[in-house]
């Protein structure tokens, strides 16, 4: 393979994943760790990409202002949701009061979570609320608010009002974007602001966040670091990034 089109295919696979290991494209690739360290040196040097410790990620200098549909996010990255829920379902107990947010990964916990017992479940989507529809074991209480049609979520004053007097031993929440320089960012703003509130209601918080969230900001900010307990994510997640969570303070939790 010429080194175009190898430089070619690991600029599509950063688009694809955000993310590259130097372990894998060398095994995939079968060529040396130097030759692929050079092929990411050339790469950075055009500001295509910004190597990180054991890799590279794309070049996020700009901030991501773009949500992609709902129907698209849920068939990016299935396989390393699914996992992220799974883990995520070990950290609730029966019995839990729980918020779950909008979001593809929360959803696949909700449908982790109807195997547990006596929950009694906070929510903003539609979606999750209608999980539990046929559930007689657990409780779900749905905020009011402003509906987002295609995301079928809840925000606003009016879900903000609806909340105000609850509180929960454990939120998880989904998010756009994670970055040192950020925090945890999402793209609606009145969303934004209903996770603020409930993760100041939380006993314990939880992101869930797959490896192509990594090292990008969206528009407006969720969460600082020292509002969050545990970070559940994938095993493409680069090693600075765990490193930077955890000087953070934030436990990170790697779901295989």
């Amino acid at each position: 393979m010429f080194l175009e089109e190898r430089q070619e295919q690991i600029m599509e696979r950063l688009k694809e994943r955000q993310s590259v290991r130097i372990t894998d494209l060398v095994k995939d690739f079968g060529v040396t760790r130097e030759t692929i360290r050079k092929d990411l040196y050339e790469l950075e040097k055009k500001g295509l990409i910004r190597k990180v410790h054991g890799g590279a990620v794309l070049n996020k200098a700009k901030l991501t202002n773009a949500e992609p549909p709902y129907y698209k996010r849920s068939l990016l990255n299935p396989e390393e949701k699914e996992k992220i829920a799974k883990r995520a379902a070990e950290f609730v107990e029966n019995g839990d009061t729980l918020y779950l947010d909008i979001g593809t990964t929360t959803l696949m916990l909700a449908k982790e979570l109807k195997a547990k017992e006596n929950l009694t479940i906070v929510t903003n989507s539609l979606l999750i609320a209608m999980e539990f529809g046929n559930e007689p074991n657990h409780k779900v209480i749905l905020s009011g608010g402003d509906l987002r049609t295609g995301e079928l979520s809840l925000s606003g004053p009016a879900a903000l009002l609806s909340l105000q007097d609850y509180f929960v031993d454990k939120a998880f929440i989904g998010v756009a974007g994670v970055a040192e320089e950020s925090g945890f960012t999402d793209f609606h703003v009145q969303e934004a602001e209903l996770r603020k509130f409930m993760l100041r209601r939380a006993k314990e918080t939880y992101v869930l966040a797959d490896h192509s969230k990594m090292y990008i900001t969206a528009f407006c900010k969720s969460a600082d670091f020292q509002d969050v307990d545990v970070v559940i994510t994938d095993s493409g997640t680069l090693p600075d990034m765990v490193k930077m969570l955890q000087n953070q303070g934030v436990e990170v939790v790697i779901a295989d």
